[in-house]
């Protein structure tokens, strides 16, 4: 009834569908991402509304400076004293009550490109203080990222 060697058959035709099944999960989950860090524009600005004490709610980039506006989302007051992204510093010495937002231009950073283009800036890091605390450092998860004005 058997003949030998069928069952081994049957064995690999079952590993060969799997195998299959597999690569196809694989490939659809891969492509479900982009190729940076995989963060979209929505993304990225829900995540720095929502980052506390300093938020950004907003941003614009254009030639070689990126203009933000930092809310505080702390119970007390804060200061900005240093925003770093990527390899650039961005000295500051920004008091901002209780939700008070202050708008703040970072410069010297790298050529954003075209009106149009999309940008993503990674590493971005803000060094704060507050109440007598000093030396406090807020580093984003997220990258910050839009289209160039």
């Amino acid at each position: 009834m058997f003949k030998k060697g069928q069952v081994s058959t049957e064995y690999l035709v079952i590993l060969a569908v799997v195998l299959v099944v597999a690569l196809i999960v694989v490939a659809l989950v891969g492509g479900m991402s982009p190729v940076s860090t995989g963060v979209s524009e929505s993304q990225s600005k829900n995540y720095w509304l929502s980052v506390a004490p300093v938020s950004v709610s907003s941003w614009k980039y254009a030639t070689t400076s990126l203009d933000l506006t930092l809310q505080n989302m702390g119970g007390q007051k804060v200061t900005v004293t240093d925003i770093n992204i990527g390899s650039s510093t961005f000295a500051t010495n920004i008091s901002m009550a209780v939700g008070e937002t202050k708008p703040v231009t970072v410069t010297s950073l790298p050529t954003c490109g075209s009106a149009g283009a999309s940008f993503e800036l990674q590493n971005i890091t803000i060094k704060y203080s507050m109440g007598t605390i000093s030396g406090l450092i807020e580093k984003g998860d997220k990258s910050m990222v839009g289209k160039c004005s």
